[in-house]
């Protein structure tokens, strides 16, 4: 338990850094996009002393360390200030209530996903070269190499144009919550799991195989255990491993792979709320985006770490002698 809490520790320091770091570097990179902010919120009918007196009061004309500062310091105490399209709208009552849907979108893919892709590919792998496991192999493989848009263009022809189970486009009608209307998430969170279906039953697959001809399983299986009994009480904790990495690391891309899914499927997620804030050079809304995504990202990073080495007593122990 000591040597958990020091992983801990020391996980969360570089969380912290690497934090720092890519909030500068977003900071950077949204700066240098071209096209001057003040010009596009007046219009290009403005006048130079116009735009000039605006890029003067929102403080544009700054040096970008102190600009940084600002920004991050803001950010530190939760205000993520305010959007420059919507024109005075805290980002705050804007961003969480697309985060909230994206997070409704996310699990309900997590939830479809990853007990589907375990399944199958511990099925794949205890009957290998089997015919099983080659069906479950191709439609893997198929599914790794369709992008999200286009499973998605394929679901919506299926399943809303022909079949007309669920809407086209992810609308939540005004005055309504988006519990009152599931029937959006299906389509985008489906066209999630195809391709994530994909990575993690081959990479169970895999694992599995790997750990059914090692040593111990052979001795198991020699001493008379049932098959069923070798395979989920010896087999599929080793098994999981290297699926558990997998798991936490696309975490963090699916919040990002959101993007492209919610623009597709018009969800009012966070996906869409960062193209648009893309389309109108919302500089604080892209900079509040991102850097959300990052957090993301590297947080499901961090607890896979954890969770690895919880499970695997050989990385715990080597991360406790260093």
């Amino acid at each position: 338990m000591k040597r958990l809490m020091e992983m801990f520790l020391r996980r969360l320091g570089s969380l912290l850094a690497t934090l720092v770091v890519m909030s500068f570097v977003i900071f950077l990179l949204v700066e240098i996009m071209p096209g001057d902010v003040a010009q596009m919120i007046l219009g290009q009918s403005a006048t130079e002393e116009a735009v000039a007196a605006l890029r003067e009061a929102r403080g544009l004309n700054d040096p970008l360390l102190e600009r940084y500062g600002r920004w991050i310091s803001g950010v530190v105490v939760g205000d993520l200030g305010d959007s420059i399209y919507m024109q005075g709208v805290s980002i705050n009552s804007i961003l969480w209530r697309k985060v909230g849907h994206s997070i409704i979108l996310a699990m309900t893919a997590f939830i479809i996903f990853v007990p589907l892709s375990i399944f199958f590919g511990v099925l794949a792998g205890v009957k290998e070269k089997k015919p099983t496991d080659s069906i479950i192999s191709f439609f893997g493989l198929a599914t790794m190499a369709l992008p999200e848009f286009v499973s998605g263009v394929i679901l919506i022809t299926v399943f809303a144009v022909q079949l007309k189970w669920f809407p086209i486009v992810s609308v939540i009608p005004i005055g309504e919550s988006i519990w009152q209307n599931l029937n959006i998430v299906v389509l985008p969170a489906l066209s999630i799991t195809l391709v994530m279906f994909g990575y993690i039953s081959r990479m169970q697959r895999s694992s599995m195989i790997s750990v059914m001809n090692s040593d111990y399983i052979r001795a198991a299986t020699l001493k008379g255990m049932p098959r069923r009994y070798v395979i989920f009480r010896h087999a599929l904790k080793n098994a999981m491993l290297p699926t558990i990495t997998i798991i936490g690391m696309n975490m963090g891309w699916l919040f990002g792979g959101l993007v492209v899914v919610e623009t597709l499927f018009g969800f009012p997620g966070m996906g869409s709320l960062l193209m648009t804030a893309i389309k109108t050079r919302d500089v604080p809304l892209i900079e509040a985006c991102v850097l959300l995504i990052t957090v993301i990202y590297s947080v499901s990073t961090m607890i896979t770490d954890i969770m690895y080495s919880y499970l695997n007593p050989r990385i715990r122990y080597q991360g406790g002698q260093k």
